[in-house]
């Protein structure tokens, strides 16, 4: 049997990249994650710095005024009692059975293996975090990985390729 590298990236799963286009990261994002409110999914929204996972988690609290989206951070209790957890640092499974990973800005997990859906969010409008996706799209793309790029517009996202 041969070894597997903890630290590469999986071959199977999908990755989505995720383009806010300008719409703020707390609007995109929680639009995008009330599709998955109800379904059981454990989410964890890393964010490369405290501070910035702070400000997303109260964004999402108040994205859309006619929505709730279950969701916690470093001030709300036990990971483990959200659905969705926002943070810099990446909690143990055992802590937080994160079936799906949201990467913002340029935080990077650990190991990518231990999700089986992944977002990668960005805004294209902002220089730095354009190069940052577009370098993540081109590795993940010459080691042969499976992507979808969208872009968020109004109140909605749109799949804009496949690669």
């Amino acid at each position: 049997m041969a070894e597997q590298d903890d630290n590469a990236e999986p071959e199977a799963a999908w990755i989505d990249f995720l383009n806010v286009d300008g719409a703020g990261f707390d609007r995109a994002l929680g639009y995008r994650l009330q599709g998955l409110d109800g379904t059981g999914t454990k989410v964890l929204v890393l964010c490369a710095d405290p501070v910035r996972a702070e400000a997303l988690n109260a964004g999402l609290w108040t994205f859309d005024q006619a929505s709730f989206l279950p969701h916690g951070g470093a001030n709300d209790g036990a990971p483990g009692d959200h659905p969705i957890w926002v943070h810099h640092e990446e909690p143990p499974p055992d802590v937080f059975p994160a079936d799906m990973i949201v990467s913002v800005d340029d935080a990077e997990p650990a190991d990518w293996n231990r999700y089986t859906s992944r977002w990668r969010v960005f805004d294209a409008r902002d220089p730095v975090q354009r190069d940052i996706g577009r370098t993540r799209w081109l590795a993940w793309r010459e080691m042969g990985q499976s992507m979808a790029y969208w872009t968020f517009e109004g109140s909605e996202w749109r799949l804009e390729r496949r690669g």
